[in-house]
């Protein structure tokens, strides 16, 4: 898998490098200087690898002519093409698939350097449309409350396999139930991380905020659940925190293909599907979701899409969401 570089820009009111050390304990640093043949220019420090990223802090005026390089490029793009692009100066600052994560103000934001146009996506839960949707939910009103809880009680441990925006997780905390938020991209990650920190802050939440596990996936729980003494110090300090219990429920959103002619997406939308990508282990993930749960695995998928098989396990019922499906797999 080709390493892409993820840039973090920290402001001081908001986030400190030590502050962010902690935040990523999981990331690895490589032997080699510079971590497998990076250069790096001046305003740069490597912070390690995660996955299939080079996580790179910069100062202010790296920043600066980063973004310069970013919008110069995006219109080399638009203009003459990749290929342009490659033999330009700019392609010295990033790579296509190169993300930006900055610390200001208003929060963290995330930005695809190949897509200068865009504003960075910043998640925010205190917006008031998505405060007026927790509102009008509930355990009865949310297809996804519905699928994830029905017939359990408050407080049920349920993962969130797949956080993404959070957007679930804080559906299913508000509807009561005791949310765990896993997510494996890193860039996603940081801002999640960031816009549930600034919610823990806010009057508009008094019910239990999800909590967002170390960088990973369930399959990183499970190890360590079979294998604590193996697993590092961050899951072994979790699954202490959760008593070693398994989940009642694992809620699953694999990002699936857009389809040909489906309409354009909502901005954040492009940005998230563009960083993510479609989920190539979907079938795989299902069983390993089984494997964990102890009541059900909950997959979403889009209303025209076939339920996700795998030999042994089917699909005991769905539950109908509109434009989307809830499926249900009994444990």
């Amino acid at each position: 898998m080709a390493m892409k570089k993820l840039f973090i820009h920290l402001n001081d009111k908001t986030l400190s490098e030590s502050s962010l050390g902690k935040l990523l304990p999981l990331v690895t640093t490589p032997q080699v200087s510079g971590g497998d043949g990076l250069l790096l220019a001046e305003g740069c420090k490597y912070l390690g690898a995660y996955a299939n990223y080079h996580l790179v802090l910069i100062d202010d005026e790296f920043l600066r002519s980063l973004l310069e390089a970013s919008k110069q490029g995006t219109k080399l793009i638009s203009k003459h093409g990749l290929e342009a692009f490659a033999e330009s100066k700019w392609a010295q600052y990033f790579d296509l698939e190169d993300a930006l994560v900055a610390y200001g103000p208003a929060g963290a934001g995330m930005s695809l350097l190949s897509q200068a146009q865009m504003k960075p996506l910043c998640l925010d839960f205190e917006l008031l449309s998505y405060r007026q949707r927790l509102l009008r939910g509930g355990r009865q009103k949310e297809a996804v409350a519905r699928a994830v809880l029905s017939g359990l009680e408050d407080d049920t441990l349920v993962f969130d396999a797949t956080a993404g925006l959070g957007r679930e997780s804080m559906i299913l905390a508000h509807a009561g139930a005791h949310v765990m938020s896993f997510e494996r991209q890193v860039p996603i990650w940081l801002i999640l991380q960031d816009a549930l920190e600034r919610a823990g802050k806010s009057r508009f939440f008094p019910f239990t905020l999800p909590k967002l596990c170390p960088l990973g996936t369930i399959s990183d729980y499970k190890s360590a659940l079979e294998a604590p003494k193996e697993s590092s110090q961050v899951w072994q300090e979790l699954l202490s925190s959760l008593e070693g219990r398994r989940p009642e429920v694992i809620y699953y959103d694999p990002m699936f293909p857009e389809r040909e002619k489906s309409a354009q997406v909502k901005k954040d939308m492009f940005l998230f599907q563009q960083v993510i990508g479609s989920d190539q282990d979907t079938e795989q993930f299902l069983a390993l979701a089984c494997s964990l749960a102890r009541t059900r695995v909950v997959v979403k998928r889009p209303s025209y899409a076939e339920p996700v098989r795998v030999d042994g396990i089917e699909r005991s019922y769905f539950v109908d969401g509109g434009q989307c499906r809830f499926d249900c797999y009994q444990c």
